[in-house]
C-alpha cells in the first residue's frame, strides 16, 4: 500500500544478505499497532524464505550464465555467501555447486573441479594456505608437483572449512604446512624404511644436541625436491586446536595450553642432511652450525618472526 514501514526489518531479511538492497511492496505485513514493528508469525517467515530463495536462484543463474561475471565480484560477496551457508540449511543446499575458490594461479573453481583430478580415490584432500606469501615454500613445493593450492584467507574460512568436511564426511582440508602429501615424497622399500628409523635416531640426537632442545620432533622423508634441507608442518588438528584456543581467549578458556605438535621434516636427499648423517658422532664446528641454520630457515618459512 505504499507506506514505508521500516529501512531494514531483520525478521525479513536473513542477517547474512547485509549486501542485499531494494524495495520489498508487501500488502500483507502483519504490523502491530503502532505501524512500525512487525507481528511475529509464520508469514513472515515465508518472506524471508522466499527472499533467501530468489536470491540463491540468481546467483546459480549468474554462475551458469556469467560465470567470468560471477567470478569478478566472488571476493566480495563470498564472505556473505559462506556465512549464509553457514547459518541457512536450505540456503546451503541450494548454493553448494557454485561455491568457487580461488588458486595460486587466480582461477576459480568448484570444490568438484577441484577434486576430478584426485580420480576415484575414496578419501580426498584439498590443500589451502591462509597467507601466499609467508606459506610460499610450501605452495611451490605443491605447484611442482602438479598439486592446486585453494586461497582461503578470510577469517570466516576455518568455520566455513569444518562445515564442508561435516557436509562432505570423504573431503579432508589440510593447511599446505600441516603434512608431507605423499605424492611429494619417493617411495621406498622395506629395508629403506628400517635403515631411514636408524638414520632419524642419528639426526635427532644431533639437533638435540645442536639446538639444546629436547623436546623437539624430527621426521625424515625421502623427498622429490632435494634442494629443500627441512621444513616444519604442524599437524591439521592440533593447529585449528591452537587457533580456536587463541579466538576464544577472552572467552574463560585462556588458563588452558595446547602442548606445540610441530615436527621438523628433514630431506635425507639434501647434501645438508647426507652430511650431518656421514659425520655423525664428530665434534666439529659445523655439526652445530648445519642443524641451527636447517632449524631457522624451516622456522622462518614457517612462521613470521
Amino acid at each position: 500500500s505504499q507506506v514505508f514501514v521500516a529501512d531494514n526489518i531483520k525478521e525479513v531479511i536473513p542477517e547474512f544478505l547485509l549486501l542485499l538492497k531494494g524495495v520489498i511492496d508487501c500488502p500483507d505485513l502483519p504490523l502491530n499497532v503502532s505501524r512500525s514493528f512487525l507481528q511475529n508469525d509464520g508469514f513472515t517467515g515465508k518472506i524471508s524464505d522466499y527472499i533467501t530463495r530468489k536470491i540463491a536462484d540468481k546467483l546459480n543463474g549468474l554462475f551458469k550464465n556469467e560465470r567470468e561475471n560471477f567470478e569478478k565480484f566472488w571476493d566480495d560477496i563470498n564472505p556473505f555467501i559462506k556465512f549464509g551457508i553457514l547459518k541457512d540449511e536450505k540456503f546451503y543446499q541450494r548454493v553448494e555447486k557454485i561455491v568457487i575458490y580461488k588458486t595460486m594461479d587466480k582461477k576459480y573453481i568448484t570444490l568438484d573441479e577441484y577434486l576430478e583430478g584426485q580420480g576415484e580415490k575414496e578419501e580426498k584432500t584439498v590443500y589451502y594456505a591462509t597467507d601466499q606469501a609467508q606459506q610460499a615454500q610450501y605452495i611451490n613445493l605443491l605447484k611442482k608437483n602438479s598439486i592446486d593450492t585453494l586461497l582461503l584467507e578470510h577469517p570466516i574460512d576455518p568455520a566455513f572449512i569444518s562445515f564442508m568436511e561435516m557436509k562432505r564426511e570423504k573431503v579432508h582440508f589440510k593447511r599446505v604446512d600441516s603434512d608431507i602429501s605423499e605424492l611429494l615424497k619417493d617411495s621406498e622399500g622395506e629395508e629403506d624404511k628400517e635403515a631411514n628409523k636408524k638414520e632419524e635416531r642419528t639426526l635427532l640426537e644431533i639437533f638435540k644436541k645442536a639446538l639444546e632442545n629436547d623436546k623437539i620432533k624430527i621426521q625424515l622423508e625421502s623427498l622429490k625436491e632435494e634442494d629443500i634441507p627441512g621444513m616444519v608442518i604442524l599437524s591439521e588438528d592440533s593447529r585449528r586446536m591452537q587457533e580456536m584456543m587463541e579466538r576464544y581467549s577472552m572467552g574463560g578458556m585462556e588458563g588452558m595450553s595446547i602442548p606445540s605438535e610441530e615436527t621438523l621434516v628433514l630431506n635425507k636427499k639434501n647434501k645438508l642432511i647426507k652430511y650431518l648423517i656421514e659425520n655423525a658422532g664428530k665434534d666439529n664446528e659445523l655439526m652445530k652450525i648445519i642443524p641451527e641454520h636447517i632449524y631457522d630457515l624451516a622456522m622462518l618459512s614457517h612462521k613470521q618472526l
